[in-house]
């Protein structure tokens, strides 16, 4: 299914106004039945549906192991991909009090609660990565969004081992593209708590709360952090890095992690 749509449009440049072909970023919603229950709608793009399913069911605390999936249908045409698991559960119960508004693109809704993470344990401090290695495998990031490049209506997530991207997704929601990566990550049994997630949007208190909860211990982006995300990442142990552009950076928790040889202050 094609990603993006040709349209005609006016644009204006300076005191000039010209009919132009452009592209724009196609927005698809995608429903997720849990055991034949209908259980929420994703505004997605049209790809990699099983990964974002798998990510969305394992950040929702929906499925721990690959061993609780029995099935998954999907459905591109309809818009429905059903996913069978070997443990019922009670979705009304079980989401009590988790449905709220995000930061998200578009005003995203997801079954999230702050008190998810407290269950989590923090990360671990095996990791460090290189400074200017991190600006280089950012630039390697940026430079991978042609849909970006484009239309500038994509956001794009990686998980890296700290010298090279492992995998690499992008959708029109930022969440989206993080548990399309989540999910391809835990489909194909890649270990977690060695990892950074890259991210091309805000580092909100959602987004750290999917690492946390995969025990990742580096979250990075071109963007800025929340408050509530960085409070989040101090109790988690989790290195935030921002505003990674060019040759720059702002590192807001975690500093130990990330090595800058002798250029530290």
């Amino acid at each position: 299914m094609d990603l993006t749509r040709s349209v005609r449009i006016l644009r204006y440049v300076g005191e000039k106004s010209n009919v132009v072909d452009d592209i724009v970023v196609k927005e698809y919603p995608l429903t997720i039945f849990l055991n034949d229950e209908e259980l929420v709608t994703l505004l997605c793009s049209p790809k990699a549906l099983d990964f974002l399913v798998y990510g969305f069911l394992i950040s929702e605390g929906i499925i721990q192991y690959k061993k609780d999936l029995i099935d998954i249908k999907v459905d591109e045409e309809k818009g429905v991909i059903d996913v069978f698991t070997s443990q019922q559960k009670d979705m009304t119960s079980y989401f009590m009090g988790k449905r709220m508004m995000t930061t998200g693109c578009g005003g995203g809704t997801v079954f999230y609660n702050i008190h998810d993470v407290i269950n989590c344990r923090p990360a671990e401090d095996g990791l460090k990565v290189d400074g200017s290695k991190l600006l280089a495998l950012m630039r390697e990031f940026s430079a991978a969004s042609e849909i970006f490049q484009n239309t500038g209506g994509v956001h794009s997530a990686a998980l890296s081992d700290g010298n090279k991207i492992l995998v690499y997704h992008e959708d029109v929601g930022r969440h989206n593209a993080l548990d399309k990566v989540l999910g391809e990550a835990f489909i194909k049994d890649i270990l977690f708590t060695d990892k950074i997630i890259l991210t091309s949007g805000r580092i909100s208190s959602e987004m750290l709360t999917k690492a946390a909860k995969r025990g990742i211990s580096i979250v990075v982006s071109r963007s800025a952090p929340m408050d509530l995300a960085l409070r989040i990442g101090e109790a988690m142990n989790i290195t935030i890095v921002g505003f990674v552009r060019g040759n720059r950076m702002n590192v807001y928790t975690g500093s130990s992690r990330i090595d800058f040889g002798d250029n530290k202050i």
